[in-house]
């Protein structure tokens, strides 16, 4: 069998029984799938032609036959992205650690910011964080159909904001992060504008400029930039459309 076909790894993905354990071929998105009888040995695997695994200790080793290409990750097309003065939008994701939460930065570059927090996603997702507690900044997000997305009511472009910063009587409790996200389906085609506001200091004393993380995920594309807001300017926003 070596010198028809190369060896592949295989991956214990579940079990059905105390005995019998399912096996998916590594290679390709669409890996094959077989069964295989637990215990020590060499067995014969079903579901795959041409797959024959040695099966113990969890352990696996499968040739495999015609496996298909992945398909295209990104389906959406993003074009004509436009930022205003002074934003540095940066268009790639550098993996630096475990997911960690209310930085709104995709920390692990899995196409999900902040997940695991609490925060919704979808096809679309837009979050912004910032550190200083009392201030008020607002993430404004307007769809094809120009409305704004805002909580407890979803957009007809089918955008909705599941956290308001700092909230009333602190209830975000210092963990400010404000996110939009696509509740469901395929994003609407047209333009959209992402923009962040100083609302309010609120008796903040932090020092200017205040830095607010903005992050963005449309389809398989990432967008972030860290936003400096100083007293001449409150407010930076980018465009793009679908």
């Amino acid at each position: 069998m070596a010198g028809r076909y190369a060896l592949r790894r295989a991956i214990l993905v579940g079990r059905r029984n105390d005995r019998t354990r399912v096996y998916k071929t590594c290679r390709g998105g669409t890996g094959r799938e077989a069964t295989a009888t637990a215990g020590g040995g060499r067995r014969r695997v079903t579901g795959v032609a041409g797959l024959t695994a040695m099966v113990g200790l969890g352990l696996v080793v499968a040739a495999c036959i015609e496996v298909p290409k992945p398909p295209s990750q990104d389906a959406i097309a993003v074009r004509d992205v436009h930022v205003s003065t002074g934003l540095q939008l940066a268009m790639a994701c550098v993996p630096t650690g475990v997911e960690r939460c209310f930085d709104a930065v995709d920390d692990n570059c899995n196409g999900v910011i902040d997940e695991g927090c609490g925060l919704h996603t979808g096809l679309l997702q837009f979050a912004i964080a910032w550190s200083q507690a009392e201030v008020d900044v607002d993430l404004v997000v307007t769809g094809p159909d120009g409305m704004r997305a805002a909580t407890e009511r979803t957009t007809r472009s089918g955008l909705v904001k599941d956290r308001d910063c700092p909230g009333r009587h602190n209830r975000c409790r210092g963990q400010n992060i404000e996110n939009v996200f696509l509740a469901e389906g395929k994003p609407r085609t047209g333009r959209y504008r992402v923009s962040v506001q100083l609302s309010e200091l609120n008796g903040g004393h932090g020092e200017w400029p205040i830095q607010v993380r903005l992050s963005a995920r449309v389809g398989q594309r990432y967008f972030t930039s860290l936003v400096e807001l100083t007293k001449d300017t409150q407010q930076r926003e980018f465009e793009f459309s679908l």
